[in-house]
């Protein structure tokens, strides 16, 4: 698996449990999880609108769960929410910062929130997504402020990594950049939650995933088990790289 950029199972123990919580709005079950463990890169695919998103605000504790509860590292998400975070990267779908701020300043302000010096680390980062830390960010693309989204996220050394449809708007080259950069943080033991309607990335470096749709996930299991089970019920079935969802 190491030739197609996938990441080395790790030895250590699971991350991040989510465990019997819900969210509903006007009468709708927008997410419901129940008894959901995940591993070293776990990706929860489904298409728009099918609740990825929400169980990622669920679980960073920026909206709360209907009823029910989740936990990461053990710890409530609710009530040890800052202990968390301290723990954790997080990448947004959408990246917005002060556009007036360069870059090397924004980084220098989030390593704040974790109280350690990662300049260095952040100087790595930018060298590896070919990022100028002197640009303002009100200059950069789509596809530059994603990058600074990347270097936020992994500037601290979480333990465990969020990242929500987190190769939108990268070019293919930064995109492999980008993969190698979590191959790295795999292999040191940081366990990668992300979600996508990107089959070609799921297939590529998730060992596990949970399919969810209409805010319920309909399916859990390792990548190749999930491939073997969908050509046993259909021989002439097979996950094609090419879909996505609209």
């Amino acid at each position: 698996m190491a030739e197609h950029g996938c990441c080395p199972r790790s030895t250590q123990g699971n991350s991040y449990i989510a465990q019997n919580f819900r969210l509903a709005h006007l009468g709708r079950i927008v997410t419901c999880f129940s008894n959901t463990r995940a591993k070293i890169a776990d990706c929860i695919p489904g298409c728009n609108g099918a609740g990825k998103t929400t169980t990622i605000r669920l679980l960073l504790n920026f909206i709360f769960p209907t009823r029910g509860r989740a936990r990461i590292f053990g710890m409530d998400c609710v009530e040890k929410s800052r202990e968390i975070k301290r723990q954790v990267g997080y990448l947004p779908g959408e990246v917005g910062y002060y556009g007036d701020m360069r870059v090397k300043d924004l980084l220098a302000y989030s390593e704040r929130f974790y109280g350690k010096d990662c300049s260095g680390r952040g100087r790595e980062l930018a060298e590896a997504l070919d990022l100028d830390l002197e640009a303002r960010i009100e200059n950069l693309s789509l596809g530059n402020k994603k990058k600074v989204g990347i270097a936020q996220a992994l500037l601290h050394s979480p333990r465990l990594l969020i990242l929500d449809e987190p190769t939108g708007g990268l070019d293919p080259l930064i995109q492999k950049r980008f993969f190698d950069l979590l191959g790295a943080e795999n292999r040191r033991g940081v366990t990668i939650f992300f979600s996508s309607h990107v089959l070609s990335e799921v297939q590529k470096f998730c060992h596990r995933v949970g399919i969810i749709k209409e805010g319920r996930i309909l399916r859990v299991g390792d990548i190749e088990r999930l491939r073997g089970q969908q050509l046993s019920s259909s021989p002439s079935a097979t996950w094609d790289s090419s879909v996505r969802c609209s």
